[in-house]
C-alpha cells in the first residue's frame, strides 16, 4: 500500500500498480515537493502518473484538479481505484493515452506539470520536446529521472532549480520568457 504524506488526506492508504515495473516516487520526494510548490488551486498534469501518487499528494494539498496520463491499463485502474478511495472522481480526469501523443496532441494547459517517466529509457528527453505545449505562460514544470540521465533541455524552457535525492533529481523547469 502507499500513503499519502500530507495535506488533507494525510495517512490515506492507496492502491498499488499490480506490476512490478512501476516504480513510485518515494515519501521524502513527495513531501519536499508540496513544500516546494504553491498547489494551491492550481491545475495540475501528472505525465506517466502510475498509480497517481503524485497526484493525490497535489490534491491532499489543495490542487484544484488533476488530470492523469498513463498508457497502462493496470495503472489507468488503479488511479480510478484511488480516486474512489479519496472520494475526488469529480477533481480528477484519466487519460487512458502514451504521454508523448498526449503533449502533441492536447489543447489543455496545466499551471503544474509533474512527469516521472521510466527511468533511462530515453523518453524523458522525448517528453522534454513538446512538453511546453501544454504548461501555462507562468507554469512550472517538473521532471523526476535518474542522476544517470543526461536531459537535453529545449531552448523553450529554463532550469530552475535540480533537486537530488540519491538516484532520484528533480529538476524544475518553466518557459523562457518571450519578447
Amino acid at each position: 500500500m502507499l500513503v499519502i504524506e500530507t495535506g488533507s488526506f494525510k495517512r490515506k492508504r492507496l492502491e498499488m500498480v499490480p506490476d512490478k515495473r512501476t516504480r513510485y516516487t518515494p515519501g521524502k520526494v513527495r513531501m519536499a515537493l508540496v513544500n516546494i510548490l504553491n498547489l494551491n488551486n492550481k491545475t495540475v498534469l501528472d505525465l506517466c502518473a502510475g498509480s497517481g501518487i503524485v497526484g493525490f499528494e497535489f490534491l491532499s494539498n489543495g490542487a484544484k484538479y488533476v488530470h492523469f496520463v498513463e498508457i497502462s491499463s493496470k495503472a489507468v485502474k488503479t488511479i480510478a481505484a484511488n480516486s474512489r478511495i479519496l472520494g475526488v472522481e469529480k477533481r480528477i480526469k484519466i487519460f487512458k493515452k502514451d504521454a508523448r501523443i498526449f503533449l502533441r496532441t492536447s489543447k489543455n494547459r496545466y499551471e503544474i506539470v509533474f512527469t516521472d517517466p521510466p527511468f533511462e529509457l530515453g523518453i524523458v528527453n522525448n517528453l522534454l520536446v513538446n512538453i511546453s505545449n501544454i504548461v501555462t505562460k507562468d507554469g512550472i514544470i517538473i521532471v523526476e529521472h535518474s542522476k544517470k540521465e543526461k536531459l537535453s533541455i529545449p531552448d523553450s524552457l529554463e532550469l530552475l532549480v535540480t533537486k537530488r535525492f540519491g538516484d532520484i533529481h528533480l529538476d524544475f523547469f518553466r518557459l523562457k520568457n518571450v519578447l
